[in-house]
């Protein structure tokens, strides 16, 4: 059976071909504008699920590279910077312990030696503190905080710095009694003569800190106890050696046995003879920083296998500015003087482990550690060979100061008889400490060279281990550039629009619309009466 098709129908056929006609050009206009193919997802499903997985892999990617790979890159060169300054300032030092262990004394300007001496040791130190976006490059996890103090303060840490028997030194010291005070008013009641002045070899462990806590022993009403002439002190320090795993270790402490570690507050010759008086006892040396280690502690503890840790556990409530802070370092405590409660750093480390390392992701499963941490770089070492020999070459100038003193003592003509005499025997006595303590600053620093060799050693480990990070960051930035590249293309052909393509449907269209709007315009004008 036919089908009536009416003028109406027609029309209204033609209205519907025309719009869809005008719909398919604003499709194209907007791509044309957009210059993507589609606007929302029901433009082409396929295109849009398509679109949403390599969005996603390369947002990813941009953020692999764009930040995580760039923040990394920044983070390792400040630090190689740092590095460098280290290294810079290591050779300085070994350069003035050379000429020192040389003994080109003639050419040597202590003062200023000294000077540089200082100078070369903070500006290391100084570098500790450098920061990459307000986060401390070397400080681990605790980026929030600086390697060293920023301002003097007087507050209790308890520290434990885990040691082995590699650890134990030998010191020489000088007995000089009274040179070194010597003046006019005062030398004809210095007993000090030639015979007296002699040189002893003693054992230490040295701390990584001076200065440490010590007070005076009280009795029971609170008065000082004087011994001898000599005030007692306490302090809490122990030496515990052995497995600590299984707990089998030996230990000192002054608190159970305080006949074993003896408290000395100051660098006195009392302190060094006593160990030499007592070879079964250790002496504690607050103002250096040492625990002094009788002939047979130091037998005992030299005769441990190399890998048996020794545990020395002190106290410290005195810190001046560029202290280096042992929160960095060590296992320790202290109370939080707003909370009163005690707050423990580093539990880890008495088990052997917590290394605190940060490490970046900068693709998928893939990371690289950035971070170069205090103790790779900064250890107390330094610091303490730089202070010991300031403080030698300070005694040295002393002495040479007296001698001169001395001399022009004699050559004054105002003495003579006994007082000249006492005057000679002074000389005699100081000249002796004198080539002493040369040989002794000699000594010291030869020793000291394979000490700062040690140093420049593991700075340039840590050089090359940051390069080495460098330099395969850099690999994984071209892989990962790449890799950027590859899916931008992708993304660019799923969605971009042709627009040659578009600038010819687009005319195609309007052709079309045209010619569409010149046989519409007939069915139009036509109705029922034109059949009649």
């Amino acid at each position: 059976m036919a089908m009536r098709v009416t003028t109406k129908m027609m029309q209204n056929t033609s209205l519907r071909n025309l719009n869809t006609n005008k719909a398919r050009e604003e499709k194209l206009l907007v791509q044309l504008a957009t210059g993507k193919k589609i606007s929302r997802p029901s433009d082409d499903p396929v295109i849009a699920i398509r679109a949403l997985k390599l969005n996603s892999s390369l947002d990813k990617i941009n953020q692999y590279y764009e930040k995580n790979a760039s923040d990394a890159e920044s983070w390792l060169d400040l630090t190689a910077a740092g590095i460098e300054t280290v290294n810079g300032n290591l050779a300085d030092i070994r350069k003035a312990v050379n000429q020192l262990a040389n003994g080109d004394w003639e050419n040597i300007d202590k003062k200023n030696m000294i000077t540089s001496l200082k100078k070369a040791v903070e500006h290391i130190y100084t570098t500790g503190n450098a920061k990459s976006a307000e986060r401390s490059l070397f400080t681990g996890y605790r980026t929030n905080l600086p390697l060293t103090f920023k301002e003097a303060k007087e507050e209790k840490y308890s520290i434990t710095e885990q040691l082995t028997n590699s650890a134990i030194g030998k010191f020489t010291y000088i007995k000089q009694g009274d040179l070194p005070d010597i003046n006019e008013g005062n030398f004809g009641s210095i007993n000090t003569s030639e015979y007296y002045v002699s040189s002893t070899d003693v054992f230490r462990i040295r701390l990584a800190y001076n200065d440490i806590a010590i007070t005076p022993k009280l009795d029971a009403a609170g008065n000082p106890i004087v011994n001898g002439g000599k005030a007692e002190y306490e302090a809490n320090i122990s030496i515990e050696f052995g497995d600590f795993k299984n707990n089998v270790t030996t230990k000192y402490d002054t608190a159970s046995a305080p006949n074993d570690i003896k408290c000395f507050a100051n660098a006195t010759e009392d302190a060094y003879t006593y160990v030499m008086d007592n070879p079964g006892k250790m002496a504690y040396v607050a103002e250096t920083g040492e625990l002094l280690l009788g002939n047979d502690i130091k037998e005992q503890l030299s005769k441990l296998d190399s890998s048996t840790e020794i545990r020395v556990n002190y106290e410290k409530d005195n810190w001046k500015v560029d202290d280096l802070d042992p929160v960095h370092y060590f296992y320790t405590e202290r109370k939080d003087p707003i909370t009163d409660r005690t707050l423990i750093y580093n539990p880890g480390f008495l088990e052997g482990g917590d290394k605190q390392i940060i490490e970046y992701d900068i693709g998928n499963n893939q990371t690289i550690r950035v971070n170069t941490t205090a103790d790779e770089l900064f250890g107390h070492g330094a610091r303490r060979d730089v202070e010991e020999i300031n403080n030698m070459l300070e005694q040295y100038q002393t002495l040479e100061d007296n001698k001169a003193t001395v001399k022009k003592m004699m050559e004054s003509g105002k003495y003579e008889g006994d007082d000249y005499t006492k005057l000679e025997q002074h000389l005699a006595a100081i000249e002796k400490a004198e080539t002493m303590m040369r040989d002794k600053i000699e000594k010291r620093c030869g020793a000291m060279l394979t000490d700062v060799d040690g140093y420049i050693a593991k700075a340039t480990l840590a050089e090359t281990d940051c390069g080495s990070r460098g330099s395969q960051l850099e690999l994984i930035k071209n892989r990962l550039n790449v890799q950027k590249e590859n899916y931008e293309t992708l993304v660019s052909a799923n969605e971009d629009a042709d627009y040659p393509d578009l600038a010819i449907q687009l005319n195609s269209i309007r052709m079309t619309y045209q010619a569409a709007l010149s046989s519409i315009s007939y069915v139009m004008q036509t109705s029922l009466l034109d059949f009649i």
